[in-house]
Formats: C-alpha cells, sequence, structure tokens
C-alpha cells in the first residue's frame, strides 16, 4: 500500500472522529446520554474531545498529502 492509501485512510478515520459533533450526531448523543450523572457527562466530554482530536488530525493528514504530492511533483 502506498504512503497516499495510507494517508487517505488516517483521513477518512479523522474525519468520521470529526463528525462526532456534527449537528445530527450531537443531539442524538444528548438524547442516548441525556442523565445528569457523572458518567453520561463523562461520555459525551470524552465524544466532544474526540471530535477536536479528529478536526487536528484532519488538517494534519490534509497538510501531509499535500507535502507528499507536491514533493513528487517537483521532485520529478
Amino acid at each position: 500500500m502506498t504512503k497516499n492509501a495510507k494517508l487517505l485512510y488516517c483521513l477518512l478515520g479523522s474525519a468520521v472522529l470529526a463528525l462526532l459533533s456534527s449537528p445530527i450526531l450531537m443531539p442524538a448523543l444528548y438524547g442516548v446520554f441525556s442523565g445528569n450523572g457523572a458518567l453520561e457527562q463523562f461520555i459525551v466530554l470524552v465524544a466532544e474531545i474526540l471530535s477536536f482530536v479528529g478536526y487536528i488530525l484532519l488538517i494534519i493528514f490534509s497538510l501531509m498529502l499535500i507535502y507528499y504530492n507536491t514533493k513528487s511533483r517537483f521532485k520529478g
């Protein structure tokens, strides 16, 4: 598997993580974990943190993919 294919899989995974805070999934998450217990609040917090990490990884892997493709294009 080439490096570009691996980066595309990483982009797909980070996009899925970033979609955890989408306007469609977040109300569903609040609906399932609507209690005021510590566990429900912890699960929602973890989902929001994972979404933030997904956005950061999406930016990093996008920049890496752009860098590798431009480097190979200007190389030869």
